[in-house]
């Protein structure tokens, strides 16, 4: 399956996040700190890590430019958190392959465990400029057992430093959803 493509997302930087984010999800996308800790709590850790995807492929253009990096490759991850049963985030992390040097190189190891509870239990972990975009949840419907239609999603992108290495993490809200199940008339 093909990774995700944000290249056309419409990214805004955090000071101008736009004004029509759902009340429930604001506090979550502008929250600095560990979305898995924050989904644990939220779903009294019913809580996994679905590994959708990993491998190497070539950045975007836009995730070179918020990585300010000139690297052709990366190790592309994404995946999707589930919470009380139900996939909550669509997550896709994009590590240039300069970045994966050193104790950094942890990284390509982590399978299902979440990137978040791993990056942020490091301390040389520094966190850079977060962007928004409102998206379709419909370009999801490949990786989901139910379709979407018009609903929207809502994503932040983030720019961190491990061990002063760029990496890019970027967190797709899913839309609640418990009808038209794939298979199910």
């Amino acid at each position: 399956m093909p990774f995700i493509d944000f290249t056309n997302a419409p990214w805004k930087p955090e000071a101008k996040c736009p004004e029509d984010i759902p009340i429930e999800l604001r506090a979550m996308i502008l929250d600095h700190g560990s979305l898995t800790a924050r989904l644990k709590k939220q779903h009294n850790n019913e809580f996994f890590v679905q590994l959708v995807q990993q491998g190497w492929d070539e950045p975007t253009d836009s995730e070179k430019a918020f990585l300010n990096t000139e690297d052709t490759r990366a190790n592309i991850r994404e995946v999707i958190l589930h919470g009380s049963g139900q996939p909550q985030v669509f997550a896709r992390s994009v590590l240039p392959q300069g970045s994966l040097t050193g104790k950094n190189k942890a990284l390509l190891e982590l399978g299902s465990q979440p990137l978040g509870e791993y990056i942020f239990n490091q301390p040389q972990l520094t966190r850079g400029p977060i962007e928004i975009a409102k998206l379709p949840a419909s370009q999801f419907n490949p990786y989901l057992c139910f379709d979407y239609d018009q609903e929207v999603a809502w994503g932040r992108r983030s720019l961190f430093y491990l061990n002063h290495k760029a990496i890019s993490v970027c967190e797709v809200f899913l839309p609640a959803r418990f009808s038209r199940h794939k298979g199910i008339a």
